[in-house]
């Protein structure tokens, strides 16, 4: 295989990971979204996202609040994988997390871009460009929440640092 095709290969195997750990919430739901939105401003994202983690089923991602930047992993069974990057936020309610994943194989670049809008008290999110628009943050906030998931609590770097141990290894002997 050449090094295109296997890094092709490498952005798709950590972009599906990712896109199968982010957001596949039970009540995503189509045509919810309420007909006088407005977008979440870059202030408000700021104010959601800096310094909490943001705990999936098999991993994480931890937004740094300084200099915006983001770790992350997933480490479902034989796909483990990390991120180091960037999250960006702008005041149309568009958050990206810009980040190289690395896995055994060896690593490529994603950007994930997730749109916000708010009616009233009530926040909702999609992953671009097509996701289906779900709940994300009720008026008055429920633990089935998706916005239920950001923790203060720092739960990605410890597997970070374990990630980057064994996976660097791996790829240094070869696989």
């Amino acid at each position: 295989m050449n090094k295109v095709a296997r890094i092709g290969a490498i952005a798709l195997s950590a972009g599906g990971l990712l896109i199968g750990t982010l957001l596949a919430p039970a009540h995503a739901q189509s045509n919810i979204l309420p007909k006088k939105t407005v977008p979440v401003t870059a202030h408000e994202l700021r104010q959601i996202y800096s310094d909490k983690t943001w705990k999936w089923s098999a991993g994480g991602a931890r937004f740094i609040g300084e200099g915006r930047r983001l770790i992350a992993f997933s480490e479902k069974p034989g796909k483990a994988t990390f991120a180091e990057g960037r999250w960006k936020i702008y005041n149309n309610g568009r958050l990206c997390l810009v980040a190289v994943w690395v896995t055994q194989e060896g690593s490529a670049p994603a950007n994930t871009c997730f749109r916000h809008v708010r009616d009233r008290g009530t926040i909702y999110q999609r992953r671009e460009p097509d996701g289906d628009w779900y709940i994300f943050k009720t008026f008055r906030p429920k633990p089935g929440d998706e916005y239920a998931k950001l923790v203060k609590e720092d739960t990605v770097s410890p597997n970070m640092d374990r990630l980057k141990k064994s996976l660097t290894v791996s790829a240094s002997q070869g696989g």
